[in-house]
């Protein structure tokens, strides 16, 4: 039987896993992994991309918008969320963003 973890333990959790190299068996290299964010309108613009390159494994990230410059926006799940995962990816991206910069920020 599986728990929740509390928000402790969650952020214990980011942090092993920020600080550990890894690979996810279930993704495939050189294959784009793409999700419509929640502001489309119906357009079926505005999506985040991933593609993880066989040769070295690095990740690229690409967004395409309509104009350059335009944000996309994955929602709360009170907000009207349809991409809770990915939002919880970006919050852990954020969170790496900001380690990475306070342990050698790159200007």
């Amino acid at each position: 039987m599986s728990r929740e973890l509390d928000r402790e333990e969650m952020i214990q959790a980011i942090h092993r896993i920020l600080e550990t190299p890894f690979w996810p068996q279930e993704l495939e290299t050189d294959t784009t992994y793409s999700r419509l964010h929640d502001d489309h309108d119906g357009s079926s613009v505005g999506q985040l991309s991933v593609l993880i390159d066989s040769v070295a494994g690095d990740v690229w990230v690409n967004t395409i918008t309509e104009m350059p410059g335009d944000l996309l926006r994955f929602r709360s799940s009170f907000g009207g969320g349809n991409s809770p995962r990915v939002r919880n990816a970006l919050l852990v991206l954020a969170m790496a963003i900001k380690l990475d910069n306070e342990k050698r920020k790159i200007e």
